[in-house]
């Protein structure tokens, strides 16, 4: 193996890496991009009392039932309706969760 990478030659190593900057860089664009998505479906329905993002957005207390409308709220509002309903105690620690899962499952882990 290659530097403990579980590449078992060195002309598959660079593919590999290649590979897995690829999907961090995507996943970064996507976190950054958190205005259009923050989480899966799925994310929200493992760690919220939701079973949609629609519907984590619709009992959200914001003027607009989107993200967009979320994210406008104060911190300390997001926090607190994030602390209430949800598996975290803020909105930064639910995106970070709803990020690293995403990884995980871009890298087929």
């Amino acid at each position: 193996m290659v530097l403990d990478t579980g590449v078992k030659n060195p002309n598959s190593l660079l593919p590999s890496l290649t590979t897995a900057i690829k999907r961090a860089l995507s996943l970064e664009v996507w976190v950054s991009n958190s205005r259009v998505r923050v989480a899966s479906d799925a994310f929200i329905r493992r760690h919220t009392e939701f079973d949609s993002v629609a519907g984590f957005c619709a009992a959200c207390p914001c003027n607009e039932d989107t993200i967009s409308g979320v994210q406008r709220l104060s911190t300390d509002e997001r926090d607190a309706f994030v602390a209430r309903t949800t598996d975290f105690e803020t909105w930064a620690e639910m995106k970070q969760s709803a990020a690293i899962q995403d990884l995980v499952v871009l890298q087929n882990v």
